[in-house]
């Protein structure tokens, strides 16, 4: 199966015998020195500012990032993949006042006693297009303990402006994150993005070479410091390799296996026509199409052999934003239940997620399960009040939104949501947190000593317009994109709309179901094990 990575030339299928395993070796060489960082006050022990990524590169604790996230001087606290703390201060960086961006260049030093999980540092001048490389890093929007993994490829040794290209994502709390080679030896560091997700910019490592004595000691520099470093040759240098099949890797993983499982499903969902895929699974004799619920209104079709089919919603699971479709009659093909429990847990893994118009999307496996609290996906009503004693008056009712809809007004007393009191402003908080886009609420009011109880349906918060390229990707976010007891993510850069359909290895091993694309890196799945629980708790259902 391996030589379904990349269909080609024989050469290319010899590299397909031998890459994955070089991948996951490079990633368990990379990764425990892969760090996450934040500025840190160490007398009153508080975070002073955002996250964001570096490499540890000897055992003394020499840690290499970017310039645009450290001041020369200050304390920064460095978290491991497996826990451990310490404090490191920043060394020297450089990056000169007319182009800030550039070149980007920043040490950090442990301070904390010990010795430190390290990679080796590689040589940037011998890169080659579209070798393979690897980013280890810790993306703030996802907010986890552990790093994501992305794959890619070597775009451009070196830009105009003396950048690194790679497909690679990144995202902002990538910055500073080391960009490994297929040996796991850091070749570059996070800087910038341009909109385009293959658009990734790295500060070259063998700039951290040339000047590492200079960058030893903690000084902004704002021109290159006049002393430089002898840069040894690489010996590896004339055996690294290109692949270039990676140019395309939905086309490399190009296979039939996976035709006739995934499908596309359309509804209207709160008036608006909305198109969502779905996974068709067999199960116990019955043709069961799992997808994103959210997506899917009451009255869907599915599109079967490109003629579209009505289908009935049976059950929801709004935890996991899951929704049980069914047809009138069996389909021939479905994964067959009970399934095969694949866990997450090998982070590199080569993906695929099937689509029914076209080929497959390739990724990786980013990360092992986790659970994501909701941020995103409260429900709105669009009424604020302030954080004051006595009387809790409504301050802010946004016009057209369910609060301003429904005739709530400023200077409103608010005094209970669906009977529960309202007596302090945390009452109104944690009682609005608790519901969903489309619950109802029975909103008690008084104005001019007249009490009014209002039932409103509850929408979704809007989204705020975007500001930082990485938030400009084509298609966004899904609109329901966190709250959920266990996920994955990958680097598939799926459309919203293609979200609904199956996860598989490159061994045919189903992984789960795409729910969300969360952001620029990342796009989450459901994992198999949560999907056999959901056909599980139904299935009971019906026959008892």
């Amino acid at each position: 199966m391996l030589l379904l990575l990349f269909a080609g030339d024989s050469y290319s299928q010899r590299i397909a015998e031998t890459l994955p395993p070089l991948i996951h070796a490079a990633i368990e060489k990379a990764y425990p020195a892969s760090v996450r960082i934040w500025g840190y006050d160490t007398l009153s022990n508080q975070q002073m500012s955002a996250q964001f990524s570096g490499v540890v590169v000897t055992p003394e604790g020499h840690i290499l990032t970017v310039a645009h996230t450290t001041i020369p001087g200050r304390t920064y606290k460095v978290t491991f993949p497996d826990g451990k703390a310490a404090i490191a201060l920043a060394m020297g960086k450089i990056n000169f006042p007319e182009t800030p961006i550039l070149p980007d260049v920043a040490m950090m030093k442990i301070i904390s006693g010990g010795e430190w999980p390290f990679a080796v540092m590689g040589r940037s001048a011998d890169l080659k297009v579209n070798e393979p490389c690897i980013s280890i890093a810790y993306p703030e929007s996802l907010n986890q303990p552990l790093p994501a993994v992305r794959f890619g490829r070597i775009i451009q040794v070196r830009n105009d402006k003396g950048f690194v290209q790679s497909s690679c994502i990144m995202e902002p709390g990538d910055s500073g994150g080391p960009l490994f080679d297929y040996l796991g030896r850091v070749i570059g560091l996070h800087s910038a993005v341009d909109l385009s997700e293959s658009i990734n910019y790295e500060v070259p490592v063998d700039l951290y070479r040339k000047y590492w004595t200079a960058l030893n000691k903690a000084e902004h520099y704002t021109q290159f410091p006049a002393g430089e470093d002898t840069i040894a040759a690489d010996p590896r240098a004339a055996s690294l390799i290109a692949v270039p099949a990676l140019e395309d890797m939905n086309v490399a993983l190009k296979t039939t296996a996976y035709d006739g499982l995934s499908l596309k499903i359309t509804s209207k969902v709160n008036g608006e026509e909305q198109t969502i895929l779905g996974t068709l699974f067999s199960v116990r004799g019955m043709s069961v199409i799992i997808s994103k619920s959210s997506a899917v209104g009451e009255a869907p079709l599915v599109i079967v052999n490109h003629k579209p089919r009505k289908a009935t919603v049976m059950v929801r699971d709004r935890d996991n934003d899951l929704v049980w479709l069914e047809l009138a009659s069996r389909l021939k093909k479905g994964i067959t239940f009970p399934l095969g429990i694949q866990a997450a847990d090998s982070p590199g893994e080569f993906l695929l997620s099937p689509q029914p118009d076209t080929i497959g999307i390739a990724s990786v496996l980013g990360s092992k399960e986790f659970s994501l609290a909701r941020m995103t996906s409260f429900a709105y009503l669009g009424a604020a009040i302030a954080p004051t004693e006595g009387p809790l008056a409504l301050t802010v009712v946004q016009p057209g939104s369910p609060a301003g809809e429904s005739g709530l007004q400023t200077g409103d007393l608010v005094l209970s949501i669906n009977g529960v009191p309202i007596k302090k402003a945390e009452d109104y908080g944690r009682e609005l947190s608790q519901y969903w886009p489309g619950d109802e609420i029975v909103f008690e009011s008084q104005r001019n000593g007249t009490v009014y109880a209002k039932k409103i349906v509850l929408g979704t918060r809007p989204q705020q317009p975007a500001s930082h390229p990485a938030e400009m990707f084509s298609g966004g976010k899904s609109r329901r994109r966190d709250g959920f007891e266990s996920v994955f993510s990958h680097d598939a850069i799926l459309r919203p709309e293609q979200c609904g359909g199956p996860v598989f290895d490159t061994f045919g091993q189903f992984y789960g179901i795409n729910i969300a694309r969360f952001s620029r890196t990342s796009s989450l799945v459901i994992p198999a094990a949560i999907i056999q629980q959901f056909i599980y708790r139904n299935l009971y259902r019906r026959n008892s």
